[in-house]
């Protein structure tokens, strides 16, 4: 059986990590869900973001972090990771009114629109 995907391996979209057109991190609380846009470091391999000190985000609390461009259909392309946080230092060169962490990936997915292709479907043999 044959499908559409979008899907591109998370390598293609590293570009996004390196220029950082937008990012924005979501996550849930005892109020809630919450999004908003922050800061983002991609440094070494480490992905590193950094959110306003009111935000209350707990330690080794579960994230979707996505970093994405384009607006019109076949320009959207996108990295998710989801994750877990932990607190870490203000990196070099980034902004010292945030207060920071890195995320410890879980799951990371890119999409490119431009991509649409047809690919077979694989089935699990059990």
């Amino acid at each position: 059986m044959k499908h559409i995907t979008r899907e591109i391996d998370p390598i293609e979209a590293q570009d996004l990590l390196e220029r950082v057109p937008r990012a924005s991190l979501a996550w849930a609380n005892d109020s809630g869900p919450c999004a908003l846009p922050i800061g983002f470091v991609w440094r070494d391999g480490r992905y590193l973001v950094g959110l306003p000190a009111a935000i209350g985000l707990q330690i080794d609390q579960e994230i979707v972090l996505l970093i994405d461009e384009g607006v019109q259909f076949f320009d959207l392309r996108a990295i998710y990771l989801r994750g877990r946080v932990k607190p870490i230092d203000t990196p070099a060169n980034a902004s010292a009114d945030r207060v920071w962490f890195e995320v410890i990936p879980i799951k990371t997915v890119a999409w490119d629109y431009g991509t649409l292709r047809e690919v077979r479907e694989v089935r699990d043999a059990g």
